[in-house]
């Protein structure tokens, strides 16, 4: 009895380390194998052959050692074919980053052939994204194989499988179209960021741009475009391509995150956690420098990059407790991403590979990370806009309230000016009206000198002085009585003086033309008035016989100033005759108070022109000059 269980035991060993080929279309090579650890890969298949005692079985379904130095694993196996005719099986292993894969197929332990893959023994990309190798089952056979798979400095995990041709190009392709999915998604974000960067200026978009383009990097799925574009039939090229991987392009997804937060959490506001990712944003690039030298580890570089995400995982809590509303955003997206990497990490460690569980657990993390980020950064310019347009409210009711309280003071201090300018007109107003009156009494008081005085030259004299003072008082007049307190009336004012001429002597014979359309400013009233006086006055006496004559007064506007013209159809002045008093003070008047240009013209009566600048035209000029 005792030797039929040993018996039993023994069938049943061997029908489990015998693998079936016909039986299913994907088969786990490790339940049926054996296995034998080879730290610091020294063995070779000549000296595995001769020590099979070191094989052991194995309760794994999946290799999972993370030393991180130079080891491989050999396994074991056996497949049958009790079949008529050949069978074609490929042995996936599901691991892109093993550096080399050796499978022997041993009969009588003679090596009888060698098939040779992994990531530095790939001559060119086939189409594939898994590495395999295929195996030819004869018909009604037993054969013997042993597997070699080894890393010299990367963690070694894989899980070996034998598939169906079918079934392992459909995996093959799910798996492509997956990548293809997630790359294209995420490159479609990079386009989306950089066209926001370029037309915002914002640099928050080419900071996650930056970041979208190192996890494109960092993934497992960056590897096959390299395929396509460099040699990779180049061993020490291809293992350049990983070291960059490892040591620049992991770190380089930190350094992109640590300039990411700093925009989106806005962490200006939190000094000292600002000057913590300021300085890690130094430090990495001296990192890159001094890596050059291979100054530091994989285990170095592994615990960094594990400790990093951490961080910046607290950031978020700290800037959600300090209320900032882009936080939850950030705590959601990143804790995405910290679970991506965490599933990786543990995968390459070999700890708890997760995709196991469920393959591609890394590639929706990172896509539902990345959508998530996209949307908040959506979001923070729905903010902006809103802050815009709260901004603009803001400025918009500002300025009204300004507009109202600008209008209230204008109002105000024009209702004083108007009171002061009533008040100063009124002044003015009495002033005219007291010189008008003190005029008028100097007036009289001529008369009744004249009463007293029969002498004839002297009363002359004195009525000339007269009608000067009332030509004078004439212009007072008439501001007083009208709301214009600067300018007057030419025509109106030499009206006025020609009337009071009129009322000194008999005119019977002598008619008065005037030709005036404008208007004079005070001071040039006067010394108008005084002139047309004058003139007029002169004219009366000396320039007409008994036929009589016409007097034209004319006033214009001419070339920015103003033209004064009186003629007349007399008997004209002799040019030996002395200038008298009147004349001088014509002269007088017209050249030094009016700084104009008098002109006398003596044929067939006398002309006289004054033309002077009108005082906006003297004003421009004394700046000019200055």
């Amino acid at each position: 009895m005792r030797y039929l269980i040993i018996l039993l035991v023994f069938l049943y060993i061997n029908l489990q380390a015998t693998i079936l080929v016909n039986t299913q279309a994907t088969i786990e090579l490790l339940p049926h194998s054996k296995i034998y650890h080879d730290m610091g890969n020294h063995e070779t298949i000549n000296t595995i052959l001769k020590n099979d005692d070191k094989f052991i079985t194995t309760n794994k379904k999946a290799i999972d050692y993370c030393n991180l130095v130079p080891e491989g694993v050999w396994i074991k196996f056996e497949l049958q074919n009790p079949t008529n005719k050949a069978i074609q099986k490929i042995l996936k292993i599901d691991n892109f980053s093993i550096e080399r894969i050796d499978l022997y197929e041993v009969s009588n332990n003679k090596v009888l052939s060698t098939k040779t893959t992994g990531i530095y023994y790939l001559e060119k990309f086939h189409g594939l994204v898994t590495l395999n190798i295929p195996i030819a089952i004869k018909a009604n056979s037993y054969e013997m194989y042993y597997l070699n798979v080894k890393n010299e400095k990367l963690s070694l995990w894989f899980k070996p499988e034998l598939y169906a041709p079918k079934e392992f190009y459909k995996e093959d392709t799910f798996r492509q179209i997956i990548w293809a999915l997630f790359f294209g998604g995420i490159f479609s974000l990079v386009l989306y960021n950089i066209f926001l960067f370029i037309f915002t200026k914002d640099k928050i978009y080419l900071y996650y741009f930056l970041y979208l383009i190192a996890t494109l990097l960092q993934g497992q799925f960056s590897i096959y475009p390299k395929l396509y574009l460099f040699p990779m039939d180049d061993i020490e090229f291809v293992k350049k391509i990983f070291y960059v991987n490892v040591f620049y392009v992991n770190v380089f997804v930190t350094f992109t995150m640590a300039l990411f937060i700093r925009k989106f959490l806005d962490t200006v506001l939190y000094p000292k956690i600002d000057f913590s990712l300021k300085l890690l944003i130094y430090i990495i690039p001296i990192y890159f420098v001094l890596q050059l030298f291979n100054i530091f580890t994989i285990p170095q570089v592994v615990l960094f990059q594990f400790f990093t995400p951490y961080y910046f995982l607290w950031i978020g809590f700290y800037a959600l407790y300090k209320k900032n509303p882009q936080a939850k955003f950030f705590l959601l997206g990143w804790s995405f991403a910290l679970l991506a990497w965490l599933s990786l990490f543990f995968q390459y460690m070999g700890i708890f590979p997760i995709k196991y569980i469920f393959e591609y657990t890394f590639e929706t993390l990172i896509a539902a990370e990345v959508i998530l980020f996209a949307i908040s950064l959506a979001y923070r310019i729905k903010t902006l806009e809103n802050k815009k347009n709260d901004l603009t409210q803001s400025l918009l009711i500002q300025q009204q309230n300004e507009s109202i309280r600008l209008e209230k003071i204008v109002n105000k201090r024009t209702k004083e000016l108007n009171n002061e300018l009533k008040q100063n007109e009124l002044l003015l107003k009495e002033l005219h009206h007291r010189v008008k009156n003190n005029m008028q009494f100097i007036t009289s008081l001529y008369a009744l000198k004249l009463n007293d005085n029969n002498d004839e030259f002297i009363q002359e004299k004195l009525h000339d002085v007269e009608r000067k003072i009332h030509a004078m008082s004439i212009v007072h007049q008439m501001l007083y009585n009208q709301k214009d307190i600067v300018n007057i009336d030419a025509k109106e004012y030499f009206e006025k003086v020609l009337q009071n001429i009129k009322e000194s002597f008999e005119l019977e014979n002598i008619k008065c033309e005037l030709d005036i359309n404008s208007f004079l400013e005070i001071e040039e009233a006067i010394y108008c008035g005084l002139i047309v006086n004058e003139l007029v006055t002169n004219a009366i006496k000396h320039a007409f016989d008994s036929n009589g004559g016409i007097i034209k007064i004319s006033l214009h506007s001419v070339n920015n100033g103003t033209l004064l013209e009186v003629s007349d159809n007399g008997v004209g002045k002799s040019h030996n005759t002395e200038a008298s008093f009147g004349e001088m003070m014509v002269e007088s008047l017209a050249t030094e108070q009016l700084e104009g240009k008098l002109d006398i013209k003596v044929d067939k009566g006398t002309h006289i022109s004054l033309w002077f600048k009108n005082k906006i035209q003297k004003y421009n000029d004394e700046n000019n000059d200055s």
